[in-house]
């Protein structure tokens, strides 16, 4: 029975080992591909009534969303930013769609595919920051892209406003915001990760969806909903 025992034990140690060859080997391959986002260019500091926003002037992405009320904390992995900051990795302010036009095949696009530098939006009334994104996206792509980070009844607000710039009816079979917080364990002690991480958990719940992102120590969670306004295409 003993000996069953540390044969158990050492697979366990095994496995433990493997998973931490792999991911080191997955985070030196992203660190030699080449940096596009731009973070080696400006940064944009916005304080709201609860957050304090870092956007990448470039990208236009958040770097950095700190709480007013403890700005030692992140909600985003901005600690591993110079590592990911390289096409097809996704950042807070990406979005993803697939788009059909009339007797066509499905397409998809991605603003995280083949970054360059947006074209920024004068901010006017409530809006902090925002931006055209038809830079960092193809050039067949038969929608405009506007993303705005706003103040509404005092809550920060990411929007993104599709236009069909086309002459054809299309259709959007998927439209995806990655979610980007910092959930990366790995390299961290149990302390480090109670102090630095965030779980998360969706409600897919149409237009009542939301996301719950907490601080693993802390007894009362920050909230993230999602609504739409229906337009016709």
């Amino acid at each position: 029975m003993n000996k069953k025992i540390k044969h158990s034990y050492y697979i366990v140690l095994f496995l433990i080992a493997t998973s931490s060859i792999q991911a080191q080997g997955y985070w030196s391959r992203i660190e030699e591909k080449e940096p596009t986002l731009g973070i080696a260019d400006v940064y944009q500091k916005f304080n709201t009534p609860d957050f304090q926003l870092k956007l990448v002037k470039a990208s236009q992405t958040v770097a950095g969303l700190k709480p007013i009320k403890d700005l030692n904390f992140d909600f985003t992995p901005s600690d591993r930013l110079e590592i990911r900051d390289k096409d097809g990795l996704y950042h807070l302010g990406d979005i993803n769609l697939r788009i059909k036009e009339i007797d066509r095949d499905w397409k998809s696009y991605s603003t995280a595919a083949k970054r360059s530098a947006v074209t920024p939006i004068e901010p006017f009334g409530t809006i902090v920051a925002g931006a055209d994104l038809a830079n960092t996206l193809p050039n067949d792509i038969p929608v405009t892209i506007k993303r705005f980070y706003e103040i509404d009844n005092d809550k920060l607000v990411l929007r993104f406003e599709i236009i069909n710039k086309s002459a054809n009816n299309i259709e959007i079979g998927a439209l995806g915001i990655p979610m980007i917080f910092n959930n990366i364990l790995e390299g961290k002690s149990l302390n480090e990760t109670h102090a630095q991480n965030v779980f998360f958990d969706p409600y897919i719940g149409m237009d009542a969806g939301y996301l719950e992102v907490k601080k693993t120590e802390w007894s009362r969670s920050i909230t993230f909903s999602f609504t739409s306004k229906k337009h016709g295409f």
